[in-house]
């Protein structure tokens, strides 16, 4: 029987939930757990996501929040668990199917699911879970979770703030191409004096990833063929 189709938005703001498979806890350790939370801020730096909430304190399981932020929630969950997997280099399946997701789309499920995953922290160290986000005595530990992205959500203009959907979005290399070229000649200068000046390159690389929903690879492409971890280094780095 053919797997469903996944209800996707790429400006969507995301629940997931993953499950281990049949051989091994997910999580075996603090160890596993802070590898994992390691990877999940490589994967925010890379697609630009913004986390919401966590919860890897128990053993079997672990809960995202994810908004999506103009990417692609498939590439983005593969990224996590592929990169997880790796690590720990377990032999047999070590998460049970596919992921679990499902969009919230509304401001009052959001906090509800924050809710929800914040209630499972039991016993476990506050890093495992990320209320610790939420309280004052541990806020901001690591850059995983952002301040002034807590602070949207809680001021309820999430939702009423056009960040679901991407307004006047470039969507195509063409469309990309077309506005680098009006930019380049409002500031007087061709594209090879861009590609030479590394900090107008790095501008030119933000302000595509902010305005439009090309990939990694397509940006890269139109920087003068940098690699897609070159563009992702850029972009976290700023």
């Amino acid at each position: 029987m053919p797997r469903q189709a996944r209800n996707k938005d790429n400006y969507g703001i995301y629940y997931i939930h993953q499950r281990r498979g049949p051989g091994r806890p997910i999580f075996q350790c603090d160890d596993d757990r802070e590898r994992f939370l390691s990877i999940l801020d490589a994967v925010r730096n890379k697609f630009n996501i913004i986390v919401y909430a966590y919860c890897i304190a128990h053993d079997d399981e672990y809960h995202l929040i994810i908004n999506a932020n103009g990417s692609d929630i498939s590439n983005v969950m593969k990224a996590i668990n592929i990169s997880y997997a790796i690590y720990v280099d377990f032999p047999e399946k070590l998460f049970k199917d596919r992921y679990r997701s499902r969009i919230i789309e509304d401001h009052g499920a959001l906090m509800e699911s924050i809710y929800s995953i914040h209630s499972r922290k039991e016993n476990s160290p506050e890093l495992f879970n990320s209320t610790c986000f939420y309280n004052e005595d541990g806020l901001f530990k690591t850059g995983l979770l952002k301040k002034e992205d807590i602070q949207l959500l809680k001021s309820h203009s999430i939702f009423s703030q056009g960040l679901r959907e991407c307004i006047n979005c470039i969507t195509s290399v063409e469309e990309a191409d077309s506005r680098i070229g009006e930019i380049l000649n409002r500031k007087g200068i061709s594209l090879v004096e861009l590609l030479k000046d590394k900090e107008e390159r790095n501008r030119m690389i933000l302000q595509l990833r902010r305005e439009s929903t090309l990939s990694l690879k397509q940006i890269g492409g139109l920087m003068g063929g940098l690699s897609e971890s070159t563009v992702s280094k850029i972009i976290s780095n700023h």
